[in-house]
């Protein structure tokens, strides 16, 4: 994540999301181009549910420091979510199930990359930390819809028992806008980097 955060870039981002909803449902790729910044550098995100999520939710947080348009267009998009979800409940767990094995799978190199050159990790650690914030937004959805959670739950306990041993306590990582929406006692990832080896 870049040091800046806008919230106009996310809102647009969440809207092609979710216009494409539909389709990603119902199809099998884990990532679909949308359109737009995802980092800093980077040309077009990726769609995935939980990328859709980790925007949903923050834009839901943040929704007084939009201009009153931008509020009924987030009003917009959240009623198309949540109407398709609703729609395709079975594919969208099974979407949410794959994603959160596939994003600790990328973790895991990550926590090697540490344990062989913790000096050069330390630079990768934002994606990371991105990583993280997303397979949380997908288990807060897990269960707030319902979805069985128990078997992801357990991988990423097992995944934060690492990344703990990996940290040490700094002050919140992404844009000072943001904290609010990450509270530390859950988003304690946010709150930390890799100690240099």
């Amino acid at each position: 994540m870049s040091s800046r955060y806008s919230l106009a870039r996310d809102l647009d981002e969440l809207e092609r999301m979710v216009e494409r909803l539909g389709d990603y449902l119902l199809g099998d790729a884990m990532y679909l181009p949308v359109g737009g910044g995802f980092f800093r550098g980077a040309s077009t995100p990726q769609m995935t549910l939980g990328a859709l999520l980790l925007r949903r939710r923050r834009l839901a947080k943040l929704r007084g420091k939009l201009k009153r348009a931008n509020s009924f267009r987030l009003d917009s998009a959240l009623a198309r979510h949540d109407s398709l979800q609703r729609e395709w409940t079975l594919h969208y767990e099974q979407k949410l199930q794959r994603e959160v094995p596939m994003r600790l799978k990328l973790m895991a190199g990550f926590f090697r990359e540490c344990s062989e050159s913790p000096r050069d990790s330390a630079g990768a650690y934002p994606i990371e930390a991105l990583r993280r914030a997303i397979i949380q937004e997908i288990l807060m959805a897990m269960a707030r819809f319902g979805y069985e959670r128990r078997e992801a739950a357990a991988a990423v306990q097992h995944a934060d028992q690492t990344l703990r041993q990996l940290l040490q306590a700094r002050d919140f990582i992404w844009p000072p806008m943001l904290a609010p929406v990450y509270p530390r006692e859950t988003f304690w990832w946010l709150y930390g980097s890799p100690v240099a080896g």
